[in-house]
């Protein structure tokens, strides 16, 4: 009946490895992660009837499909440990080409967290051709053909593909301190998060159905905060597997940062100087803040992920955000994440950057360690950008 019982998950990227396995007990499902540095036991609420994201094709077909179905799953999607809603619709029926040889395949269109994509689906549940509303194609390949990269993607190439372009440049981005923007399409009036930086000053509707946003950005004041931190949600101190907290090295860390000051501000901007000054700023997928803290060098996820987790180790609450920010090198936005450290209120650092007080190009679009990258895909190849 392809329903979820259990599950082994092992995920390599760049060699760092991370190993998730799960049980379906009633309606919780329980799962432990290890990688490098962390190993826990969590669980979820499993409603009756979600379905595994690698099976759900077989339970369809296992149904029988016809041209003009339409349904919505509740879907398990093991690789982000996280459930979402799919809607889908077979659209038609086709033949397409696989190895030489004619084969029938539904087209079948799904959308989840504002994704959308159409798959050609073979009888025995395979994917033949995948097509994404960022423009994406992917097709089914001989193992011989898939592994043979004549021409691999250059840095510049991936980064030109997410790069968003604005309807003219801005000078001295760095420097910006307040500035209003519209960005379109969006899904749904809400989508853009409002925060202590960023304020929606009005939403409209287009013509074909999607959103307008006017934003107001702005930078934070420099101020001193030694007063109480407040009770914000106990999630902000946890840590994770990508955000070690509790490590060893990770705790020695802060514990050296922070040493006996009572200014928790001061501390997250000491923890701040200290990621920007002793990471190289280099493209590579370091995974985890301990990997980062070991190798370092990273991109902008692995000096957030560093912060955050010694922050978090600090007894600073402290929260990933995930957005845009304005490249002077490419003269448009790149996507890109920074933490968000609370001392009585919220305040956005940058230690890509260097930032103390971020500047009024970052765009916050999602929050979270977990799901906050993968919501940004709906934005990719999609979101436009004018300069009000």
């Amino acid at each position: 009946d392809f329903k979820l019982r259990g599950f082994s998950l092992l995920q390599e990227i760049t060699g760092h490895r991370q190993q998730v396995e799960g049980r379906v007990e009633g309606n919780r499902l329980i799962y432990r992660i290890k990688s490098r540095g962390f190993d826990k036991e969590k669980s979820i609420e499993f409603p009756p009837g979600t379905l595994s994201s690698s099976t759900f094709l077989l339970n369809l077909l296992a149904d029988g499909l016809k041209v003009g179905q339409k349904g919505t799953l509740s879907l398990f999607l093991e690789p982000f440990q996280m459930l979402v809603d799919l809607e889908y619709e077979v659209l038609r029926k086709e033949n397409l080409e696989y190895e030489g040889k004619p084969i029938e395949t539904f087209a079948i269109k799904q959308k989840f967290s504002g994704i959308e994509t159409t798959l050609w689906i073979a009888g025995d549940g395979s994917v033949i051709k995948e097509t994404t509303n960022q423009g994406f194609e992917s097709f089914k390949e001989s193992a011989e053909v898939a592994q043979k990269l004549d021409e691999p993607l250059t840095i510049s190439s991936i980064i030109t593909m997410s790069l968003v372009k604005p309807d003219q440049p801005i000078n001295r981005s760095e420097r910006v301190r307040e500035i209003i923007f519209h960005l379109q399409p969006l899904r749904s009036p809400d989508l853009i998060p409002e925060d202590q930086r960023q304020k929606i000053l009005k939403t409209e509707q287009l013509p074909n159905g999607f959103y307008r946003a006017t934003l107001q950005v702005k930078t934070e004041l420099e101020q001193s905060f030694s007063s109480g931190l407040g009770k914000p949600d106990s999630k902000y101190l946890e840590d994770s597997a990508q955000v070690q907290s509790r490590h060893p090295m990770i705790r020695a860390l802060a514990r050296g940062l922070a040493g006996d000051k009572r200014n928790v501000w001061q501390v997250a901007k000491d923890i701040n100087r200290w990621v920007y000054r002793n990471l190289a700023k280099e493209l590579v997928d370091t995974v985890t803040a301990l990997d980062a803290l070991h190798e370092r060098r990273g991109e902008c996820q692995s000096h957030t992920y560093l912060f955050t987790a010694v922050a978090r180790a600090a007894g600073i609450p402290t929260r990933i955000v995930n957005g845009l920010v304005y490249s002077q090198e490419y003269s448009g936005f790149l996507y890109h994440a920074w933490p968000e450290v609370y001392v009585g209120e919220w305040r956005a650092l940058d230690p890509t950057f260097g930032q103390d007080v971020v500047d009024a190009t970052h765009i916050k679009l999602t929050e979270g360690t977990q799901d906050g990258p993968f919501r940004l895909m709906e934005f990719v190849g999609k979101l436009k950008i004018s300069i009000h």
